[in-house]
């Protein structure tokens, strides 16, 4: 079995798999823990192991960091976890202007095309704009 680990933080929400990219710093805990709080489940935090299994992306955590969220100007908090749930779609967090229409983009892992947004986690409306991405993604099951 195939797998890869990434520098990033995952979640689900209703099944959608997201694996959220950036530099450290850049916010994807934060991001994550105010997707958590809007009904989201955490996946992984700061690591996230992807496993190609039957042609399709799996989420998973590092053993020792299973319901471990670290959350800034707070410490390293436990959070309810799952695990083995397949990538829907990648957030990659980023500081410039984003383009107003921007065209769709996809990340290859181990072979599989995933589709990729970019989106600035720190704007308030990002959780929305998550959720929209991810409703695009179900509806195209």
């Amino acid at each position: 079995m195939e797998s890869r680990k990434f520098h990033s933080t995952s979640i689900v929400f209703e099944d959608n798999g997201l694996m959220i990219l950036g530099k450290s710093g850049s916010g994807k805990s934060d991001l994550a823990l105010r997707l958590i709080d809007s009904g989201a489940t955490l996946i992984s935090d700061d690591i996230t192991i992807c496993r190609k299994i039957n042609s399709q992306i799996f989420l998973f955590s590092p053993e020792e960091t299973k319901g471990l969220l670290e959350v800034r100007e707070v410490g390293i908090i436990t959070v309810p976890y799952v695990e083995n749930i397949r990538l829907n779609l990648i957030a990659r967090l980023v500081d410039e202007e984003i383009t107003r229409m921007p065209k769709p983009e996809n990340l290859r892992i181990l072979g599989i095309k995933i589709p990729k947004f970019r989106i600035n986690g720190r704007n308030p409306s990002s959780i929305v704009k998550v959720k929209v991405k991810l409703n695009e993604i179900k509806n195209w099951k």
